[in-house]
């Protein structure tokens, strides 16, 4: 099964080479200019900027719900609200004939079956021994049901666009109907389905269908004490609608015998739909697993002067095209207070927060994923210096691309902006190699989980602290050209 991950990775030959960056000196720095296409005559050095207090920042929130074919989530943590949307097409007239008109209603029934993502959960360490998961919940279902005729009925639908989908999605569940039901939740063994029986109110509507129907029925449990995963309907196993419509009587010499005639229905799409439960309009927030992302604006002025201060050059260079070439940032970090604090964090392990910056593209501003570069020494001692819910009172950003093309668009009026949002759980925040192997005591290690973490973490006393701003700039410049 293949998943999807909004991870920054640097480039792993980099890598090798990366740490000695941050010492600046050494055979280990000639080799890595080289590596990067500069000549080895070039300086490396840094500027410091102390007490940088950021222009402005603001936390936006994309609620348009997101595909998910692989996986389904429900529950409400972390002062957001999951919901798992799932969309049936079916066509099947002479079973819905006898189901709408022979079936006596105390005959019929649903119930939808649900099967736990059993890799997040080993990946996570729900092993054998923390089950079976045992919780009474209130399921709050809604549903819209659309009838049609034959097999175009059901071509149109499978025609809509995913996109199209999810943009409306929101307001045609506005218009569904609902009902609740009490569930004993209560998972054994990662392998069997959860079979939760829907509200009569449900299977009454689809017998209002006479050949063929489109069913959208959203999944709540804003109770739940946790996210439940379910695998979604392009995975291994996938969820069902399981439709009975009828019990059958048969005598054959006087013996009678009775059979339950059952539809089994499958969704070929679904969507998770996330809301707001956190009520402080002014915490500066970020939720991991959702499209939310904490715009940043650093102040130009404070790090154009630092450079001009450094170099005895104008900065920002306006001749020509103003298009500042005079040296390359190689490395640019900003280091922010950090919370050591593991509250929020869903799984119990570290996150990620991950940056892009804005970036000229044929003139127009667009967001570039930031690379990282590591710094070995400091990652065994202290771990990586991006993470949250960690020890430690540092949280280092990179962001040496954003940088780079601000210093040579300054004379043009750019602004150093970048925006930060949650990734995913790092299971080896010690680790310097920067992917899965194994170690020297043949033990395998992961380095990130494969699966979002639907966390919480609060910049609030963070972010209008002073900060610190470091850049490494190789240069050639005066007498050395």
């Amino acid at each position: 099964m293949k998943k999807f991950k909004f991870l920054i990775f640097a480039v792993l030959p980099m890598l090798l080479l990366a740490s000695c960056i941050f010492d600046s000196e050494g055979d280990s720095l000639v080799a890595w200019l080289d590596s990067q296409g500069l000549p080895s005559n070039y300086l490396v050095q840094t500027v410091e900027i102390d007490g940088l207090e950021l222009s402005s920042y603001q936390v936006g929130f994309d609620s348009t719900p997101r595909l998910q074919y692989y996986q389904g989530v429900v529950g409400a943590v972390n002062g957001m609200q999951h919901d798992w949307v799932l969309d049936f097409g079916f066509r099947d007239k002479s079973f819905f004939a006898k189901y709408s008109a022979d079936s006596a209603e105390e005959y019929r029934s649903a119930f939808i079956a649900l099967y736990p993502d059993s890799g997040f959960y080993a990946q996570a360490g729900y092993k054998s021994d923390s089950l079976p998961i045992k919780e009474s919940m209130t399921f709050h279902f809604s549903w819209i049901i659309e009838t049609g005729k034959g097999s175009s009925f059901v071509d149109s639908i499978g025609d809509i666009k995913d996109s199209v989908w999810t943009a409306s999605l929101r307001s045609v569940l506005g218009k569904a109907k609902s009902a609740d039901t009490t569930y004993e939740l209560k998972i054994s063994a990662l392998d069997s389905a959860l079979r939760i029986d829907l509200p009569s109110a449900f299977y009454q509507d689809l017998a209002k269908v006479t050949e063929a129907a489109r069913v959208q029925l959203r999944i709540s449990a804003p109770e739940a004490k946790r996210v439940y995963r379910f695998y979604g309907p392009s995975a291994d196993v996938v969820p069902f609608l399981r439709v009975k419509a009828y019990t059958q009587t048969t005598v054959v010499d006087g013996d009678t015998t009775t059979k339950d005639v059952y539809k089994n229905i499958w969704p070929f799409r679904s969507a998770v739909v996330s809301s707001y439960l956190d009520e402080c309009s002014d915490c500066v927030v970020l939720h991991g697993g959702v499209l939310e992302s904490l715009m940043v604006e650093i102040p130009s002025e404070k790090i154009l002067n630092a450079l001009s201060d450094f170099y005895g050059d104008e900065f920002p260079y306006t001749e020509g095209d103003s298009n500042d070439v005079r040296q390359t940032v190689v490395l640019a970090e900003l280091k922010m207070g950090r919370s050591s604090s593991k509250e929020g964090s869903e799984l119990g392990f570290p996150v990620q927060v991950v940056a892009a910056s804005f970036v000229d593209s044929n003139g127009v501003d667009m967001q570039l994923a930031e690379s990282y570069k590591l710094n070995r020494q400091l990652i065994q001692e202290d771990g990586h210096p991006y993470l949250v819910f960690m020890d430690g009172d540092t949280l280092g950003i990179q962001l040496t691309q954003g940088m780079r093309s601000f210093i040579n668009r300054a004379g043009k009026g750019a602004k150093m902006r970048f925006v930060l949002r949650m990734g995913y759980s790092m299971l080896a925040p010690y680790d310097t190699l920067y992917y899965d192997h194994v170690n020297d005591d043949g033990d395998s290690v992961y380095i990130f989980m494969d699966y979002p973490t639907y966390s919480r973490y609060d910049f609030s006393d963070y972010i209008s602290q002073p900060m610190n701003m470091k850049i490494w700039l190789a240069t050639k410049r005066g007498d050395d050209e």
